[in-house]
């Protein structure tokens, strides 16, 4: 084992300000050591030596599968303690740990706890900056060096992908290199005048130390940023004026920024990737390069899309491949029209929508699609209660047809089919309706594509702790916010929050009345969100067409080979607007130079989070992990690049439900079917349809 002894050169050579955020030094075809240009702040690093604490915070596979580390006092948390609870809440967010099978056919097997070092930094310029965060296992073999890409999942931290592709890069002796993407958990406690620091700590907001998020304001904007060219930023005394009108509010980086971040994600994980090389080669002897040095881009969710469009803009040659799951790309418009053909499902031509488009769809139809007798008993689906008068209101707004409360329900079920989710996915969408996953995500995607500003309240929701009662009220929790955000209020103790203009107190939102006084759901909100989308005229139709327009992937992965997972019952990121749609224009932008292979999972979703919960589901309501699949794509690849071995074709893998056991859903070896080296269920393109074999 070799231990990572430190060839330290003065780092300021390697940090010095650069006006490019990204530029290379020396030509691609050389094949020495590059110190790339990087504009990153001073780097924090710590050494961990795999006894008392390590790259996976020293869980262990009983640590990660047990209960959150917590604090010795929960009022003065050390950053260690921080960092610790952080890389907990994050692993099991997204990788089930009671399915009987983690940690014997899929995650850590013992109690391994990867002795190693981290370094930590901010890139970019001004305020508000991205993350990154490079990870050097002792186990590194500077003979066979490799580096794993894991940009952060969801509105993650830069910790994000520590359970997916970051634990799956250490098991196999790979440096890990990680980006927040600039979304993050960057949290502002706006009337208690607090933020945080890069390691999680909580601060004042006058502190000298960098915080990862501050509300743009123009007196704090450098007049020469490029990032906030033609975008109205508030005034300090507007954003005081907000605070005093809106006690107790929260803003998060991801929604607020007004950088419309996701147009970055490639530059933030292409970014990682030189920090990644400039870090191994200022730690070693040996030289490092893109002709010696493996590079994989693995990641899921948005920081599946991160990999992918990070490949797509590589002109430096730094990434030899990628191994997508379930990745928030949103694909360009194909030259030639295709459609997608799903087993013996109508052809569907109306692909590749943006997010924010079936998100809004989503949180105006998915409560009543629970009245839908076929999405009887879904999980969660009842979690707020009756939502007749959803549907009811659907009725008045004019969406739906007037008929019983199980016509509406069906009638919104086909609003979602239309609409492009799979019919596998119903019952998961239901559930995920009422518990506000819709309402968290079109919040915070709409502020983030017509980057709004934290005073505009856009569609009157904002951010914030609620009491018993639904009123905003002081977060006394927010030392520790930071460890266990998702990104995306609601999350941990914060909820959205309805505003009113006629003085009408704020109250949480789905225990709300629309200004109608009608317990609704909030209906008005939804209605919003959809108007920005829908109606032309709408004052910020325009911008938010233009933050879209910033996010397509252009389907040309210039060659590199590319694995993207996927699960058919995917509520949350449609297969038929991402990975399905993405395959049939990869397949027209590079034709037979495509090395892309597209694995569909049937019985997989996407959070394997939910798993945990598999006591509650009713017996058609059971799934394989995803990230099983995710790590066997991995593995494939690591084992193409090192040995050869052809990547199998792009098919659909039937995985089998697991089967219910007193009341139990159990999940058996045999559940777990191949992705098989000559597929029965073959996914094909064939010019005129992607073909998803039924």
């Amino acid at each position: 084992m070799k231990r990572i002894l430190a060839r330290k050169r003065l780092y300021t050579l390697m940090l010095m300000a650069s006006a490019s955020l990204i530029g290379g030094c020396g030509s691609d075809s050389d094949d020495s050591a590059k110190i790339y240009s990087l504009n990153i702040s001073d780097v924090i690093s710590t050494e961990y030596d795999g006894v008392t604490d390590g790259l996976l915070a020293g869980l262990g596979l009983a640590g990660i599968k047990g209960a959150a580390p917590g604090y010795a006092d929960d009022e003065n948390p050390t950053k260690a303690e921080l960092r610790k609870n952080t890389i907990h809440t994050n692993y099991g967010a997204l990788v089930s740990q009671t399915d009987g099978l983690f940690g014997v056919e899929y995650g850590p097997t013992d109690e391994t706890k990867y002795a190693g070092t981290e370094y930590l930094a901010y890139v970019g310029e001004g305020i508000n900056r991205a993350i990154l965060m490079v990870q050097v296992p002792s186990t590194f073999n500077v003979d066979d060096p490799c580096i794993v890409a894991g940009p952060a999942s969801g509105s993650r931290g830069v910790y994000g992908a520590i359970g997916t592709s970051g634990a799956w890069g250490l098991e196999n002796g790979c440096a890990v290199a990680y980006t927040d993407m600039n979304k993050g958990t960057g949290a502002v406690d706006l009337t208690q005048e607090k933020g945080y620091g890069i390691q999680l700590n909580a601060l004042d907001l006058n502190t000298d130390e960098e915080l990862t998020f501050v509300v743009p304001t123009q007196e704090n904007v450098n007049e020469a940023s490029n990032e906030y060219v033609g975008i109205t930023l508030p005034t300090d005394a507007e954003v005081q004026a907000y605070i005093e009108a809106n006690p107790n509010r929260y803003a998060f980086k991801h929604a607020y920024s007004q950088k419309n971040p996701e147009k970055d994600w490639g530059l933030h994980t292409l970014q990682a990737i030189k920090f990644a090389f400039n870090i191994l080669n200022e730690t070693f002897s040996e030289d490092f390069t893109t002709d010696n040095t493996m590079v994989i881009a693995a990641s899921v969710s948005n920081g599946g899309a991160g990999v992918i469009r990070a490949a797509e803009m590589d002109s430096e040659g730094l990434i030899d491949a990628v191994v997508a799951g379930e990745p928030n790309v949103i694909p360009a418009s194909a030259d030639s029209a295709f459609s997608i053909k799903a087993g013996t499902n109508n052809a569907f031509s109306a692909h590749s929508k943006s997010t924010f488009e079936y998100f809004a769809i989503a949180e105006l139809f998915g409560q009543c699609a629970n009245k839908d007798p076929a999405n009887a008993g879904a999980l969660f689906a009842a979690q707020r209660g009756t939502v007749d008068a959803r549907c009811d209101a659907l009725v008045v707004a004019g969406l739906l047809e007037p008929g019983t409360i199980e016509e509406l329900g069906v009638q919104s079920t086909k609003k979602l089919l239309d609409a492009g989710f799979t019919p596998e996915s119903m019952r998961i969408a239901t559930g995920y309706a009422s518990l506000d996953l819709y309402q968290s995500l079109i919040t915070t995607y709409a502020n983030q594509f017509t980057r709004s500003s934290l005073v505009d309240n856009l569609c009157n929701v904002s951010m914030g702790v609620v009491d018993g009662d639904g009123a905003p009220t002081e977060n006394t929790s927010y030392k520790t916010l930071a460890t266990g955000s998702n990104g995306i209020p609601r999350t941990e103790n914060l909820n959205l929050i309805k505003d009113y203009e006629n003085g009408t107190p704020s109250m949480e939102q789905h225990k709300a009345t629309s200004t109608n006084g009608t317990f609704d759901y909030n209906l008005e909100g939804a209605l919003c969100y959809w108007k920005i989308f829908n109606d032309e005229s709408d004052e910020l139709h325009e911008k938010l067409m233009t933050g879209l327009s910033e996010v397509k992937a252009t389907g040309n992965l210039q060659g590199k080979p590319t694995i993207i997972v996927h699960g058919q019952s995917d509520a949350l990121i449609v297969p038929n607007h991402s990975s399905r749609a993405y395959l049939g224009l990869n397949n027209q932008v590079e034709g037979e130079n495509s090395n892309l292979k597209y694995y569909e999972i049937a019985n997989a979703q996407h959070l394997d989070s939910i798993s945990n919960l598999y006591h509650l589901y009713t017996a058609d309501m059971s799934y394989v992990p995803i990230d099983y699949y995710f790590k066997k794509a991995a593995d494939l690849m690591l084992q193409h690049l090192k040995g050869g071995t052809a990547l199998p074709a792009s098919q659909l893998v039937k995985a089998k439900a697991p089967t219910f056991v007193e009341g139990v859903a159990v999940l058996a070896k045999s559940d777990l079917v191949d992705i098989q080296a000559t597929p029965e269920n073959p996914i094909t393109f064939d010019g005129v349809n992607v073909v998803i074999p039924e």
